[in-house]
C-alpha cells in the first residue's frame, strides 16, 4: 500500500521491519512483493544492526538505504483485575507475555519449569497473550491444562499487562526469533526484571549474559539458569537493576522518536 501511495503522489515512503518480514518473507522466494517494496522505498529502518546485516547479506542492493533505530520502551498499565488469579507472595512467578503462535515457542518452558517445580513447590508459570495460531493456540492450552503449576490468561490488555511485569519474577521470552528486540523484553527490563530469553539474534541484541539476564540454548540450560534465579534472589535484583539502567539510557521513546524526525527530514529534503 505505501509503495502504490509513493508512486501515486511521487512522496516517499519509509518502512520499518519487524521479526516476521526479516525471518519469514525475505526468505520466501515467492514473496518478490517484499523486496519491491523495500527496493523502493526512500529509507528501511531496522531495530538493531544484526537486523540490518541479515537483510543485507540477502540484499546487499539496499546498505544505502539501511537504517538503525532501536526501539524506545514506555511502561504498559497495570488496571488488571487479579481476580481468583492472584498469587501468593512466597510463589515464584516466571511470566511469558506473548501471542500463541508457533514462533514465539510458548509451550517450550513447561517441560523444564515442571521439573523445577518438582524441587521447588512455590514455583508458577504464568502465560498471557491471544491466540493467533489456532492449531498452535488448541495444543499449548492442552498442554498447559496437564501442569497444575501454569496458568494461561487469555489476552491481556497494554492498560493491564504492566501488573503481570510487576508481579513476575522472571520474565521469559522462547521465541525462535524476534525483530531485533522484543517488546516484551525491553518492558521486562524497564519494569527491573531479569530475563531468560533464547539465544537468537533478536534477544542478544538486548539481553547481555549475565548482567541484564541469561541467555539459553535448550531445556538444560533454561532449567540451570531458571533454578540460579529461583535460589538466589540477590542475583536477579541485580540483573532486574541492570535491565531497569539499560533501558533508560538507550530505549527511551523519546530517543527513538528523534531518530525517526532526523530520517524524515533526511529522506523529504526537510
Amino acid at each position: 500500500m505505501a509503495r502504490e501511495a509513493g508512486r501515486a503522489t511521487g512522496i516517499p515512503y519509509l518502512i520499518t521491519l519487524t521479526g516476521s518480514d526479516v525471518y519469514e518473507a525475505l526468505e520466501d522466494t515467492r514473496r518478490r512483493d517484499t523486496l519491491a517494496v523495500l527496493r523502493d522505498a526512500a529509507a528501511v529502518a531496522a531495530f538493531h544492526k544484526c537486523v540490518r546485516c541479515r537483510v543485507l547479506d540477502h540484499h546487499p542492493s539496499l546498505a544505502e538505504t539501511m537504517a538503525v533505530i532501536p526501539q524506545g520502551v514506555e511502561l504498559p498499565g497495570e488496571e488488571f483485575d487479579w481476580g481468583n488469579e492472584r498469587f501468593d507472595r512466597g510463589e515464584f512467578v516466571f511470566f511469558l507475555p506473548a501471542g500463541l503462535r508457533p514462533v514465539k515457542n510458548a509451550a517450550f518452558a513447561l517441560g523444564p519449569l515442571a521439573e523445577l517445580h518438582r524441587e521447588e513447590p512455590r514455583v508458577r508459570f504464568l502465560l498471557a497473550g491471544p491466540v493467533l495460531d489456532r492449531e498452535y493456540g488448541a495444543a499449548t492450552l492442552e498442554a498447559i491444562d496437564c501442569h497444575p503449576f501454569a496458568r494461561y490468561l487469555g489476552e491481556v490488555g497494554r492498560d493491564a499487562i504492566g501488573a503481570l511485569f510487576r508481579r513476575a519474577d522472571a520474565v521469559i521470552n522462547s521465541s525462535t526469533f524476534e525483530g531485533g528486540m522484543a517488546n516484551s523484553v525491553l518492558e521486562a527490563l524497564a519494569f527491573g526484571k531479569p530475563v531468560l530469553a533464547s539465544y537468537i539474534d533478536g534477544n542478544r541484541s538486548v539481553v547481555k549474559e549475565g548482567t541484564t539476564g541469561f541467555l539459553f540454548r535448550g531445556e538444560r540450560e533454561f532449567l540451570d539458569r531458571a533454578r540460579d534465579l529461583l535460589r538466589n534472589p540477590a542475583l536477579g535484583r541485580r540483573l532486574g537493576e541492570q535491565g531497569r539502567e539499560l533501558v533508560r539510557e538507550r530505549f527511551s521513546p523519546g530517543r527513538e522518536a528523534e531518530a525517526y524526525l532526523e530520517l524524515y527530514r533526511r529522506i523529504t529534503g526537510a
